[in-house]
């Protein structure tokens, strides 16, 4: 969750602010012609003043704090999205830019129309639709992410390397040290597994999302393009919207913090436990063993 922003300094760095404090630096200027230092210093009293005043009651005004919310929420968009174009960029996914860039152009579209006095639809409705597309970049690195890790996993030799500490177990006297670390290293192996058939099929969820996103937000457009005049168009804009919010749940599912599903490994796996390719496997190892 980012921070609150400062109020107070955003106050102090606005725009008008500045120049109020520069209109009255200006007044003291011309004060001072006529009546020297006490014209100067009396401006600045006033200034001074007015400023203290306002700093105490300009930045507690909700109409305010929801302007610099909205400014910071703003910032933070446009960071995120150069970020996440950069990384996808290095992926070197052209097609996933090219539909960016098309989203984007609708939520442009809807920006002009917003601007018509004579709809209903509000630029901050359509500033929705703009997170959104951000969303959708979020996804589809999350998406290449995971599509090399996916390619970097080899089953196989996982498998074969499982069979093979099963056939080391079943060794007479092994002693109990290199016991207890087999039986490590095969929960590990195990939990790789397992964590990789779990990434698949979170990863199929993302992949049917990123392929519903664009034209969900095409049918959004097309909604506001047939019928840009219609009453309670932000109502309607809304109903579409918590179709598209999906994204927002399947981007939860890939948070950082729990996206591997860094789940403490069992302490020992049994023969029976495992999937039965291992068990065909485990087998099929004192062959390849054997044959070393």
């Amino acid at each position: 969750m980012s921070a609150k922003p400062s109020y107070l300094g955003a106050f102090l760095k606005h725009p008008n602010n500045r120049v109020a404090l520069l209109a009255a630096g200006v007044v003291g200027i011309f004060a001072s012609i006529p009546w020297g230092w006490a014209g100067l210093a009396l401006a600045g009293v006033l200034a001074l003043g007015s400023e203290v005043l306002a700093a105490l009651a300009v930045p507690s005004l909700p109409a305010f704090r929801a302007a610099v919310d909205r400014q910071q929420h703003h910032e933070q968009r446009a960071q995120r999205r150069l970020d996440l174009l950069g990384e996808i960029s290095g992926y070197g996914d052209n097609a996933a830019l090219s539909t960016y860039q098309h989203m984007v152009s609708r939520v442009q579209a809807l920006y002009q129309t917003a601007d018509d006095s004579r709809t209903t639809l509000t630029r901050q409705d359509v500033e929705k639709l703009e997170d959104l597309t951000v969303d959708y970049l979020g996804l589809c690195a999350v998406n290449l992410s995971l599509k090399q890790r996916r390619d970097r996993t080899h089953d196989e030799e996982v498998v074969r390397r499982m069979a093979v500490i099963q056939h080391q177990l079943q060794t007479p006297n092994l002693p109990e040290d290199e016991a207890r670390q087999l039986r490590s290293a095969l929960a590990e192996y195990t939990e790789v597994m397992n964590r990789a058939r779990r990434l698949a099929v979170r990863r199929s969820t993302l992949e049917a999302t990123l392929l519903a996103m664009p034209d969900k937000m095409e049918e959004v457009y097309q909604l506001v393009i047939t019928s840009p005049y219609a009453s309670d168009m932000g109502g309607k804009l809304e109903e579409s919207l918590s179709r598209l919010r999906l994204a927002e749940e399947v981007a939860a599912e890939f948070d950082s913090s729990d996206a591997f599903d860094q789940a403490p490994a069992k302490p020992a796996a049994t023969s029976s436990s495992l999937p039965p390719r291992f068990q065909a496997a485990q087998r099929a190892a004192p062959d390849s063993a054997n044959s070393r």
